[in-house]
């Protein structure tokens, strides 16, 4: 076992340590942080008299609510420019907000506006209906979409001028409610900068005349680029001056003086989301795993950088655009295929993260440029996120769990600081990604790779392994059920021969998908095979190295994984 870990103390841990508070730097994670939109459904609006054709979308979002809840995903925006142009209807509303509360996931929920298309009263209305009339007691309401590109406003006070009448229409229906905005299509500086100058003529962060505020979560949409980004500005631009991390930066300033210009404390502090997320609105039309868009693994890679630093800055959720969607390469940005129904690898970046971020992040550094991480802590973990974006170069690494140096000479070294004098050794191969999960002691408990050639070219989710005082105990895949049957495998070690035996019989007469893999997620060993006596044989090839590997058995949905060592003589 000793190549499986290598995971060494520094010096003897004090327990007072362990219990230190949090780490300097830490923000809290909000525990709806993770979010999607429900995009797209089959009708919005009323499709016998359609305002703005078209009403009826065909959308298959309504198959998706279990692998979104799978996904790890906790708010869900229910908007964007089709529910904006056409009032969905009542039974839309609660059709969509019973949907989302029955996976246990929190609905945000987008009143229409359009350019003055509707009204504040109709606005008050859906609210009344929905929070009163039916008692879905929704918490986060949004006014319109996108204003600075679907109206074509350019200007804070244009904005302002309908946000202030709506929101104190909402919440004169139900004064509970929490109100999003202004929803604009890109950090809009000149706009946002407008509607949070404390005390100026279009600020939109203090009360109405009723003594309510209008907007308690400033948003905006990101999609930073348009389809003609290349691999080497996608490595680059979350932490380029001007793009993300900088405006997030920006904002929160801004938001800290509309706090104290208007005594906003506690629950009533203004926050902020991006509702909108994205690498970009549109494809390459040639966008596949190595390409640099929604279908590419360096884009899944983006999105989860893009989530990090809006941890790191205190975002109180974001909402990625969107599940399935799309009839061509260049829209098809949902993190589900809507022709294969396949996760692609963005669903598995976000589920690796919303699994597994919790508490408070802690700062995370790497000394490789192309090798970006992030990581959490809780009272019982530490998650640590390692995203290798080299395309052909894999790194040997020592994460240390403190601030202090990294020792040894590993060319990757990573520096979380958790307050543990713990050191971490492996390697991570190009184009993947891990989560490494320690309890308080530093101690490894937890392993999530998910890589390019051994995982999302093979359609097949991340590899979680758990290991325990005693070495490898249990690997599974993500979001499967394993609890259906079971298999036995013998002589193990084996030499190179190995007889894999189902608990049951294939009384189906149906092919079962046998493989073998690596602990980095290499594929070593693939066979379809009947069972017809219930047991299969592997063979192994001389090529295949002496070492522990990962045994699957895919019977459709069900996957039974365990452990088997190679030892030839």
């Amino acid at each position: 076992m000793k190549n499986l870990k290598k995971i060494f103390q520094m010096s003897m841990l004090a327990l007072g340590l362990m219990g230190a508070a949090k780490t300097a730097g830490a923000q809290v994670i909000s525990n709806h942080f993770f979010g999607e939109n429900a995009w797209m459904p089959d009708t919005i609006g009323n499709a016998n008299a359609c305002t703005d054709p078209p009403c009826i979308l065909y959308g298959k979002l309504h198959k998706q609510w279990g692998a979104i809840k799978a996904s790890g995903a906790q708010i869900i925006r229910f908007g964007g420019i089709t529910p904006d142009k056409n009032m969905p209807t009542n039974y839309q509303y609660i059709k969509m907000i019973d949907s989302i509360r029955a996976k246990g996931m929190e609905p945000v929920m987008q009143v229409p506006f359009h350019n003055y298309r509707y009204t504040a009263q109709q606005a008050a209305d859906i609210v009344h209906f929905i929070n009163v009339v039916k008692g879905k007691n929704i918490k986060y309401w949004i006014i319109g979409n996108e204003p600075n590109l679907g109206y074509s406003y350019t200007n804070a006070h244009q904005v302002a001028t309908y946000i202030k009448p709506f929101a104190s229409a909402m919440k004169n229906a139900d004064p509970s409610i929490l109100i999003v905005g202004p929803e604009v299509a890109w950090y809009d500086q000149g706009i946002i900068n407008g509607l949070t100058t404390p005390n100026g003529p279009d600020d939109i962060t203090g009360k109405d005349a009723a003594g309510r505020y209008y907007i308690d979560i400033i948003s905006f949409h990101t999609y930073p680029f348009n389809g003609s980004q290349t691999r080497a500005q996608v490595l680059t631009k979350l932490t380029a001056p001007g793009s993300l991390q900088d405006n997030l930066i920006a904002l929160n300033a801004r938001i800290a003086s509309c706090n104290a210009a208007h005594g906003r404390t506690g629950t009533a502090k203004l926050k902020t989301a991006i509702t909108e997320a994205n690498i970009n609105w549109q494809n390459p039309s040639n966008d596949n795993l190595n390409g640099v868009g929604v279908n590419s693994f360096v884009g899944a890679q983006f999105v989860a950088e893009m989530l990090g630093i809006s941890l790191k800055q205190s975002v109180d959720f974001v909402n990625l655009w969107s599940v399935v969607e799309g009839n061509n390469t260049a829209l098809n940005i949902g993190y589900i295929d809507p022709q294969t129904g396949n996760k692609k690898p963005m669903y598995y970046h976000f589920q690796m993260m919303a699994q597994n971020f919790k508490g408070n992040m802690v700062d995370a550094t790497s000394n490789q440029t192309n090798v970006k991480t992030f990581a959490s802590k809780t009272g019982t973990q530490i998650n640590v996120m390692i995203m290798n974006q080299e395309l052909s170069t894999n790194y040997n690494y020592t994460v240390r769990l403190s601030n202090s140096t990294v020792s040894g000479s590993n060319p990757l070294k990573v520096a979380v600081n958790a307050g543990v004098n713990i050191e971490y050794t492996e390697s991570i191969q190009s184009q993947s990604s891990l989560v490494l999960t320690f309890n308080t002691a530093g101690v490894l408990i937890k392993k999530t790779v998910y890589t390019l050639s051994g995982h999302a070219q093979a359609n097949l989710p991340p590899t979680v392994t758990t290991f325990g005082t005693t070495g490898l105990e249990e690997t599974a895949a993500l979001g499967m059920d394993n609890s259906k049957f079971d298999i036995n495998l013998y002589p193990n070690p084996t030499a190179g021969k190995l007889t894999v035996a189902l608990n049951k019989a294939n009384d189906e007469d149906k092919v079962i998908d046998i493989e073998m893999v690596n602990l980095v997620g290499q594929m070593v060993y693939q066979k379809k095979a009947e069972f017809k006596d219930g047991k299969e044989l592997i063979d192994l090839q001389e090529g295949v190295a002496n070492g522990v590997y990962i045994v699957r058995v895919k019977d459709g949905e069900k996957v039974v994984t365990k452990k088997v060592v190679l030892e030839r003589k």
